[in-house]
């Protein structure tokens, strides 16, 4: 497909098209933006590079056209000195990015891999929701931190070993559980999870081994959680709360991967892999005595550590647009479109929620209420606040895309100790 610069200036458009040549890119050149317009209602282009002030048709009159046409065809403004303004106005308008004059050559590059790299996922995240739209069991993201998580997830699937799944409420556990069980050869089998904090003692043994019509006066036979996994997986969620007499009482059953229900003397094989998930370091718990060191290795086949959101960079605002899709579908609102400052400020924020708090802010988002995000108010509305707040986020994005400070001082153009100082002058995580 092919990138359409649009530029009244000749020299100026002769010179984008040998860059954009240069850099890999089949590019269309036109002198005016009606004409852009006309050609991207009959061929959608990959992307749209445009200047802002041209005679007739602006830069923004082109958005608004663009933006009406049934194709999502993003936009990045070329913008003078002094129309920053404007600039952020045409992000608000649904632009995906701007670039102010003179810029980088190396960067205008930058901007348009990664927009065409945004563009690519959001066409992508649009046909998996299609073919499967009850399907929420994918991992999406591509930071290194998730690149190396789905990378083990699709190793260890095949594998008949135990997991255990930790990380900070909200993490995606029961995603990464779910994912697990689906790429597994028990994926047909049945997937079983069992609330350790929330089920009470006195109902323990009946519920994960189950009991005999004999155990109980006038009762039916009922096999436990255990039986109920057979042939598939058993989740043990939340395994940290589970209180020491009952860690003893499920470690035999895990050892000997049989059963004996309440009321009978017989044991009951079982066939199930069994994934545990955790928020704290069980390590620790050994250390401090609330939790057995034989279950915990009895469990611990292997070990899989959830990245916390705030470190994902440009992933929040994929993982958020996922959400907020699904959310549009399920409530019948049209498709939302994530604004460039919004990305930002997704960004920002902390997330302590991680994507349970993502999630729900997803959700009213495509429903149209505030997503009361306190923390993520810009410092400052003059030009330096804003250029800060460019550079951080394409500092922040260079260094998720390569996952290497020195690789993302080459891709930026700069020299490592200049990105040193400025990653610590912006307080951003490597």
């Amino acid at each position: 497909m092919t990138v359409f610069v649009v530029d009244d200036d000749a020299d100026h458009l002769a010179a984008l098209l040998d860059l954009l040549d240069a850099g890999g890119h089949t590019a269309q050149g036109f002198a005016d933006a009606q004409s852009a317009v006309t050609a991207a209602t009959q061929t959608p282009p990959q992307a749209i590079l445009t200047d802002l002030r041209m005679p007739g048709m602006d830069g923004m009159a082109l958005l608004a056209a663009i933006t009406q046409l049934p194709h999502d065809i993003p936009v990045i403004l070329l913008t003078g000195h002094g129309d920053v303004t404007a600039a952020v106005q045409a992000i608000q308008a649904g632009a995906e990015d701007f670039l102010e004059k003179p810029y980088n050559a190396n960067h205008l590059l930058s901007v348009l891999q990664r927009t065409l790299r945004a563009h690519a996922t959001r066409d992508e995240l649009a046909r998996l929701q299609n073919e499967r739209p009850h399907q929420i069991d994918t991992i999406l993201g591509d930071s290194p931190a998730l690149a190396t998580l789905r990378d083990r997830i699709t190793a260890l699937a095949p594998l008949n070993v135990d997991v255990i799944l930790t990380g900070d409420t909200g993490t995606g556990k029961e995603l990464a559980a779910r994912a697990l069980h689906a790429a597994s050869p028990r994926a047909n089998g049945p997937y079983i999870a069992l609330n350790c904090a929330a089920l009470p003692e006195s109902l323990f043994e009946i519920e994960v081994f189950g009991h005999a019509a004999a155990a109980f006066p006038g009762a039916q036979e009922k096999p436990g959680k255990l039986e109920a996994a057979n042939g598939g997986t058993l989740v043990l969620d939340e395994v940290e709360a589970m209180p020491l007499p009952l860690q003893a009482k499920l470690l035999r059953a895990l050892q000997e991967r049989s059963v004996e229900r309440l009321g009978e003397n017989r044991l009951r094989p079982l066939d199930l892999r069994i994934i545990t998930t955790s928020k704290t370091d069980l390590r620790a718990a050994i250390a401090g005595g609330t939790f057995r060191a034989d279950l915990f290795y009895r469990l611990a086949g292997t070990e899989l550590r959830l990245p916390p959101l705030r470190g994902l960079g440009p992933d929040i605002a994929l993982i958020f647009a996922h959400y907020a899709h699904l959310a549009a579908r399920l409530y019948g609102r049209a498709e939302p479109h994530i604004p460039l400052s919004l990305r930002r400020d997704l960004q920002r924020h902390d997330w302590p929620g991680n994507i349970r708090e993502l999630k729900t802010a997803a959700e009213r988002f495509a429903l149209g209420l505030d997503l009361s995000l306190p923390d993520t108010a810009p410092k400052g509305d003059t030009l330096p606040d804003r250029v800060a707040d460019y550079e951080a986020r394409e500092i922040t994005a260079a260094l998720a895309r390569h996952g290497s400070v020195d690789r993302a001082a080459q891709s930026l153009g700069i020299a490592r100790r200049t990105l040193a100082d400025k990653i610590a002058r912006y307080g951003i995580t490597p």
